[in-house]
Order: C-alpha cells, then structure tokens, then sequence
C-alpha cells in the first residue's frame, strides 16, 4: 500500500482500534514514510483544514506508540505544536516544537531543527514574546541561508515581519516580506506566497499606504480562493475589514469581519474567532453601539486570558475600558485599562501604551477636564516618537487640540485642528476629519463667524452622510448618528440666527427619526445566511415557548424563566446584527434632502404641522402651514413637562383600577387632572394657537413631548374640540403618511386574548364584528403568533385586543401578548402588511423609548416599518369598558368614509361631551390621518 494512502487512512480512521489495525501492517521503515506524509498532510491542511491537520496528529501519535523511533517521535512533537496552534495551545506548542528541534539535532539533522522554528515563531508572537521569536527567527534564517532553502528562509522572514510589525517596526516589516515574497515565487510556493502577499498588505496598512494595501489584499484574497485556503481566506477578510475600519468603511469592516468571524467558527479555532470578534467589537464602538460593544470585549478579555494571547487581551481590556467609560461605569473602566496597560508594559511593547493613555486621555476630553487630557495626550506622543504607525499620532495630536480648545486657547487650537484635519483628509481617516470639522465649526461660531461656522458643520455633516450611508442594518445606521447630531443642530441655529427658518427645519429633519424614515421607503438587499437564518429560527421557536411559559408560570419560577427570556433576547438580537453585517441597504434617494416647498404643498390650506425640537434642555416649535412658517424659542424646559407629566400621571393612577367607590370624587379628580392638560397646554400650544387657526394639527414630538397627550391638551376647551389631532415620528414621514391613499378599509382581521389584566376583550371583538362588516376573527386559543404572521399582510385594518409590554429595559422586545407567547417588535418588523390602519387596543402600546435624533423604539416603529399607513395606539394603561365603547365608536366612524384621525376624534368627543374623566379616552392616539 503506498506510504501517502495508509498516511491518509490513518487520519480518516475514526478510533483506536481502526488506526491500530493500520498501523500494524507497517515495518519501521514504512512508518517513517508515512509519518513524512503525515508532517505533510499536517503542513497541507493546517491553514484550510485544521481539524484535519490535528487528526494527523493523533495518527503519529498512533506510530510513534508502536515504533520507538527518534525520527517519528521528532515529527510526532512537531506535528502537534502545529495541532496546538490551531486550537490556541500556544505555550503547549512551544514545548513541543522545541522538544523536536531538540530530538533533530541529536539526529544531525539541521535543516529539520531549524524548521521546527518556523512555526514556534507564530505561537512566541501570538503570547507577546517578541524578543524571544526574534531571537529564534534570526538564528533559524542565518541557518536557512547557509543550507540554501528559500523557502524555508522566506517563512521565517514572513513570521519576522509579522513580528516586527507588532513592535511597530513597519519599515523592517516590509523589508522581511518583500524578501520573503520574491523566495516564495522563485521557488513556487503559491501557497506561502498568498500569506506574503497578506502580510505585506497589513504592513502598507499599517504604514497608511492604503493603495498599495488594497491592491496587495485583492492578490491574496484571489489566490486564496483558488487555492482553497480556508483560514488565510478568513485572514485576509480580517485584514481587508481591520483597512475598512481604518477608512471609514463600516459597511465594509462589518461584511467582512462578519465572513470571517463565520469562516472561523466552521473551522474550530477560537483563538483566531476571539481575535475577529475583538475586530467587531471595534467597529460597535465606532458606531456607537456600547452596550454589545462592552459584551464581546468583557466576553473575548476572558477568553483571550485563558487562551495565554497577552496582547490580544491586552487590546480587548483597552476597548472594554472605553466603552465602559462611556457607559458611565467608571470602576469596570478604571480597573479594565489597567489591565490593559500592565499587560503592554509585560510585553514591553510601547505600541500598545500608548493606546491606552490615548483612551485615558480622550476619556479625560469626556469628562471636561482638557488639562488632564493634555498631558496624558503628550505622554503618548512621546512614546509614539519613534513609532511608524501613523494613525496613532494624528489621533494623540487630535486630543491635544481638542484639550487646547477646552482651555480657551482658540488661535492655537484652530492652527492644531487645521493641521490634524489636513493629515486626516490626506490619509483618509474620515472619521477623524468629520470630528475636526465640528470642532472647527464651532470656534468659528464662538467667534461670530457664521459663514465660516456653516462651511465647516456642512462639511461634516457631508462625512456623516457618506460614512453613514452604505451601513446595512437600521440599528447600525441609527446608533452611528448618534454622538454626530451636532452638526446638524449647530447648522439649525446658524440658520435660525439668519432668520432662515426653512432652512433651519431642514437641517433638523435631516436627522430626526432619520433611520425610521428611510424603513419607510426601503428593504434590505442581499441574502440572508441561510444557517444564521436558521439558527434565529430555532432560538425564536425557543423563545416564544418560554414566553407561554412564562405567562402562566407560578411566582417561584418567574426568575428563572425571565433569565431564561433575557438570554434568548440577545441571542436574536446578536444574531440579527450578524446577519445585518452581511446584507447590503437601498435606500432613497431624497432622504435626508427635506424640502418646505413639498411639505408646505402636501398641508394645503387644511392642515398645520407643529415640530417641536430640543435644543439643550429647552423645547422650541416650528409652525407650519401652507403659506407660512414660523418658529417660537424656549416654550419649556425639560424639567417642568417632566414634573407636568408626572403629576397628571399621579392624577390618573386613581382610576387605574376602575372606578368603583369614587364616584362622588370623580368632578374633582377631572378638574385636578384638567388643571395639569391646562397647563401642558398654555407652554407647548398657547404660544402659537392662533396662527394655526382651526386646522387640522400633525404633531411633531421631541424627546419627553412623546410621552404627552396632545389630543387631550386644553385650553378653554380639549384641544380635539377644536381639530383633528394625529402624529408623526418626523416631518419626513408625517410628509409620507399625509400621501397615503386614505380610503375605507375593505376588510378587516380582529384579534383577541383575554387573560386576567384585560378580561373584557372578547366582549370588544364581538362588539366590533357586529360594527364590521366581513370581519375574519382570531379569538382566544386561534390568536397565536403563527397565524398573526401568516395572516397579518392580508388585510386593509388589523385590530389587535390583548396585553401589551413595553419594555424599556429593550424596547424592541416590547410586545403584544397571545394565546402561545408574544410578538415583538423584531416579529413585527419583520412582516410585510398592507394595513390601512393598524389599531392596538391594549396598554401602553404607544409609548416608546427616544433614542438619540428623536427616533423611536416600540410597537409604533414595528408597523411603521412593516408598511402600516396609520396606527391607532395607547400611551398608558387602559380601562376595558371604556376602551371597548371607543373602538366602536372609531370602527363605525371608519365605515363611513371618515380618516382615522377623525373617526379617533370623533370617538373620543363622544366621551367629552358627557363629561367624562380624561383618563378614559385621551391615551389614544393616532399616528398617520
């Protein structure tokens, strides 16, 4: 039997007993050669197949029981400390690489010893021993060179290069894998030679080369793939991700490190998975997205500890203590770059601290304590004085600037940031060059200089855009405009300065509720991984089961089941931000380009919209109509809409569970909570009552004005008496929904589930089927999440009756309860419905959290998305006999030809006409007319 087949049955063999079979067969001299097509096998496969090169392993473990041999013991040694760098063993690998150069050179046998290097190279670098792996590199080279193998004298110079790039030598770096290249394609070492080529792309990376960087990565990635090269393939998407980030790509930088995170996972090598997560979790931070940021760097930190990678720790205690810090949780911060720094300062790698006083002292910027930031700032510029790495020094040069224009010193930080700024464009580091535009932006605006002011905020915000744009998934985009508001705000008050309110309102839609706006109008592209598909499926079947468990389970299990919830949750969400990394957006083209001329045509003379902003902590107002524009300053600040809030809500807990035995304080109990309606009246609708005259009102919610019942607002009388009242999430899809199509529903489906909260609904649907005609019902154990899903996109009106949750622990788990568990947001998403309106008949299914630029995050965002053209929802917990009476009302108001805004207002001035308390008909509202 020839040598390499028993070499590939053994590593096929699937126990003991069928290696040993194999294995006896051989003679001494036979099993010598087999264990050289072992080694081979072992070296063939390790970078595209490592389970297999850790099966060849074990098979010349197999020998080398059944052969006392010192040549098959060295291979045997040698083989597994490939086997233990796949699985991330690297000290394991260390002694058994040595174990074999030790057994070589005994044998005589120089060339072999040296090549033992090779690969202990790679395990010395990978736990921060770069002293030590130069050291070995350079005495294996010197032996290589003198035999005349170049490719074995290229592998070692790759791995010095690799080395010497860590210690931010890049210089050298590309010295070693230019030298190493040309010996690889002498010798026709494609495999090696596509490595080469990676590793060289890194270092012009690094060097901020891009160009020849990208070009280097496309050559590698092509011969790769053709080669079939499975790990260097998941590298080299690393590596292309890691030169996306550093750009401004995010879109990139997620899609590929995504691919290669996937491609790792498959092959079973959680060093290199941990070390593409860390990438990852870098690109969240970018975006903004702290809270799963934080996760994977706290999770990795302790992966990479157990698996000995000092500086990949290193790097994943510095991430977790920025977006710790930015969290707010300034011990976890404190005590995570610390870490970070002791375990550079083991590594004696000045790289690496320099990082971290960089994130202290930009951590410092945070805190408003410039002096501080300084002089950390230069501490890490003189550590950087002879590093290479570029990048590092403009960011150290860009805190120093920001900490001279904290101190006052404004000349001198313009000259500063006009310089970081230049260096930034020039070496495309995008996202640096937008924070030094809005710096420079607002010195101009200190200084009175608006047109300069405005020149720099709309170039910065031109970044936002172009940087935000290609981001695939809404919670991507959303999160990364986040922090980058400023811009757009600081463009409003310029222009409101100037008295140029068009222009003002436009620079505020540009960003509120932007990402919700272009759901709207657009869908993912691309395809979905079909095994993350699958595996989203299966945790959301588990999910829903504990959810119905949840909802019947006794008092002593509710702990466990919620852990049980919460764990699932975030595996959904985990995985749908994998599969959003993959995919790519098509979105609009006239999003983000708001025109009054449009809007102000689409009000007519009918309608006036009010948009409230915030500024700070005070509310203004735009008012617009068909003819005119206006705006009105500092109507209140936060703080006293939060103390009317909270005091009307304090007036309405006393009807919360019915009004049994108040009946002779009911008069009393209205005229307090009507004092408060009266109140949140005169501040947010008083100033400006007059000028919208008895139009019909979209209201244009900012901040804790979502929370506010604005149909119930009043002056001399509720301000429903007066006009229809509906609101949008943004002028931008107050615009769209003004465009819909506005005729009666044609058919309708009503569910229902009553449990002990909302006992009456069955009462409701079977009022309201009698209300309209040709009603589909879902009633009691037939309203379950599947057949919502399968029958929802099938009609004009949906009406659902149940519980409702908002969740403000993660308001896109915020749901509507069932017979068989909950739907979510998430769910709701992603459902395509052609719903005329959508009307939730349930608690609190109205209310949202407000994410930065006013965007929302609850049910109304799910069926907005899902295509619904108007909603009908509830902004606190609801009484079931008057909520039944009113959904009557509404749907015969429907019937008739009536909008939803009307037909809810009429339904509502039922109710005021008799007097009755507020808190029977003013929680809902209508989102669309």
């Amino acid at each position: 039997m020839p040598n390499r087949r028993t070499a590939e049955l053994l590593v096929s063999a699937t126990s003991v007993r069928e290696r040993r079979r194999i294995v006896d067969k051989l003679n001494a001299e036979s099993a010598r050669d087999v264990t050289a097509n072992l080694r081979a096998i072992c070296y063939e496969t390790w970078t595209s197949e490592p389970l297999k090169a850790r099966r060849a392993a074990v098979a010349i473990d197999s020998l080398a029981d059944s052969f006392p041999d010192d040549l098959i013991r060295a291979n045997g040694r040698w083989v597994a400390g490939i086997a233990a760098i796949t699985r991330g063993r690297f000290e394991v690998a260390i002694t058994n690489l040595d174990g074999a150069a030790k057994i070589f050179r005994r044998l005589g046998n120089r060339a072999e010893a040296a090549n033992t290097q090779v690969a202990k190279l790679i395990a010395l670098a990978l736990v921060g021993r770069y002293e030590d792996a130069v050291k070995v590199g350079r005495s294996a080279l010197k032996t290589f060179i003198e035999l005349g193998d170049d490719l074995a004298a290229g592998k070692i110079e790759m791995n010095l290069s690799n080395i010497v790039s860590r210690r931010e030598k890049h210089r050298d770096a590309e010295k070693f894998c230019l030298s190493a290249l040309a010996r690889f394609r002498k010798c026709g070492a494609v495999t090696w030679e596509t490595m080469a080529l990676n590793d060289l792309a890194n270092t012009y990376s690094e060097m901020n080369d891009f160009r020849h960087a990208e070009d280097f990565y496309e050559q590698a990635l092509s011969k790769a793939r053709s080669e079939k090269m499975l790990v260097t393939e998941a590298e080299i998407e690393a590596s292309m991700g890691n030169l996306a980030i550093f750009r401004g790509r995010f879109d990139e930088a997620l899609r590929l490190l995504e691919l290669s995170r996937q491609k790792y996972d498959e092959l079973k090598m959680p060093h290199q998975s941990a070390i593409a997560e860390l990438e990852i979790a870098g690109v969240y931070a970018e975006l903004n997205l702290d809270a799963e940021a934080e996760a994977i760097f706290e999770k990795n930190a302790k992966r990479l500890k157990k698996l000995q990678l000092g500086s990949e720790e290193a790097r994943a205690a510095a991430g977790l203590g920025r977006v710790a810090f930015r969290r707010g949780n300034l011990r976890k911060a404190s005590t995570a770059l610390g870490r970070a720094a002791e375990l550079y300062a083991n590594a004696k790698d000045p790289a690496g601290a320099a990082a971290v006083l960089i994130s202290s002292a930009e951590l410092e910027l945070t805190r408003d304590n410039p002096p501080k930031a300084f002089e950390i700032a230069m501490k890490a510029v003189r550590k950087l004085k002879r590093s290479e790495n570029r990048r590092q020094r403009l960011i150290a040069d860009w805190i120093r600037a920001e900490a001279i224009r904290g101190l006052g010193r404004r000349a001198k930080a313009q000259t500063a940031l006009s310089g970081v700024l230049a260096k930034a464009i020039a070496g495309e580091h995008t996202n640096l060059a937008q924070a030094c535009m809005n710096s420079l932006g607002s010195l101009a605006m200190a200084r009175g200089d608006l047109d300069s002011a405005e020149k720099s905020f709309t170039l910065a915000a031109e970044i936002v855009e172009s940087l935000r744009a290609p981001l695939p998934a809404e919670e991507f985009r959303m999160s990364f405009l986040a922090d980058k508001l400023s811009a757009y705000e600081s463009l409003a008050q310029i222009h409101l300065r100037r008295g140029e309110l068009g222009k003002a309102l436009g620079a505020i839609e540009r960003a509120k509720a932007r990402t919700l706006s272009e759901n709207i109008v657009s869908e993912s592209t691309g395809s979905e991984s079909s095994e993350l598909s699958r595996k989203r499926d299966e945790v959301r079947e588990e999910l829903n089961w504990f959810y119905s468990r949840l909802n019947r389970s006794d008092a002593k299990d509710v702990t466990r089941l919620e852990a049980e919830v919460r764990r699932r949750e975030r595996q959904i969400a985990d995985i749908e931000r994998q599969i959003g990394a993959t995919l790519g957006a098509a979105r609009a083209d006239e999003l983000g380009r708001f025109e009054l001329s449009g809007l102000q045509k689409a009000l007519g003379r009918q309608t006036a919209l009010i948009e409230f902003i915030r500024f700070g902590e005070s509310y203004s107002a735009f008012t617009v109509t068909g003819e005119t524009i206006d705006f009105f300053p500092d109507l209140a600040n936060e703080a006293e809409i939060l103390a009317l809030l909270e005091g009307l809500q304090f007036q309405f807990g006393a009807l919360r569970y019915g009004g049994a035995g108040i009946g002779p304080f009911v008069a009393n109990l209205k005229q307090r909570a009507d004092s408060y309606l009266e109140r949140l009246y005169a501040k947010l609708i008083a100033p400006f009552a007059d000028s919208i005259g008895r139009r019909e009102i979209i209201v244009v919610p900012a901040g804790v004005l979502n929370y506010v019942p604005f149909n119930g607002l009043r002056g001399d009388r509720y301000l429903i008496e007066e006009h229809d009242v509906w609101t949008a999430p943004s002028a931008s899809v107050g615009l769209r929904l003004l465009k819909t199509r506005g005729d009666s529903p044609k058919n309708a489906l009503l569910i229902g589930f009553a449990d002990e909260k909302i006992p009456l609904v069955n009462d409701e649907i079977e009022e309201l089927k009698r209300a309209i005609p040709n009603a589909e019902v879902l009633l009691g154990p037939d309203a379950t999440f599947e057949n919502y899903r399968d029958r929802s996109g099938e009609f004009d009106a949906l009406h659902i009756a149940c519980h409702g949750q908002f969740r403000p622990d993660n308001p896109m788990f915020s749901s509507l309860h069932l017979a068989d568990g909950f739907v979510t947001v998430r769910d709701i998403c992603a459902q395509r419905l052609r719903a005329r309106v959508v009307t939730l008949s349930a608690c609190e299914t109205g209310l949202n959290k407000v994410f930065a630029g006013d965007e929302i995050l609850g049910l109304a965002r799910g069926f907005l998305t899902a295509g619904a053209e108007s909603l009908v929802l509830s902004l606190w917990t609801v009484n079931d006999a008057a909520t039944a009476r009113l959904m009557t009302a509404f749907y015969k108001s429907l019937q008739r030809g009536n909008g939803v805004a009307a037909s809810l207002r009429e339904a509502q001035l039922d109710f005021v006409r008799e007097g009755v308390h507020p808190y029977f008909w003013s929680p809902f509202i209508a989102i669309g007319k």
